[in-house]
């Protein structure tokens, strides 16, 4: 539980990071993390929702198949 928390505290200073960065060096330029920090005042848009669902079930998709991999490694490797 603690790496998970801190993983989500890091999480969150390099996003807010990458945010400050893109904002006082984009000008006039509309980036997409400008984007959702504009949008965020009028609701979330639609496309942040996709994007994040879709990284999201990348995400939970690569744990996933890496987990199932390494169990087959491991009966394969108990058999011998």
């Amino acid at each position: 539980m603690p790496g998970i928390i801190g993983a989500a505290l890091l999480s969150f200073a390099l996003s807010f990071d990458d945010f400050i960065i893109t904002n006082f060096n984009s000008g006039a330029v509309s980036t997409f993390p400008k984007f959702i920090y504009t949008a965020a005042a009028k609701g979330v848009p639609a496309q942040a929702n996709v994007l994040a669902s879709i990284v999201f079930v990348g995400a939970l998709l690569l744990v996933i198949i890496v987990q199932v991999v390494r169990i087959n490694k491991q009966k394969r490797l108990s058999r011998v």
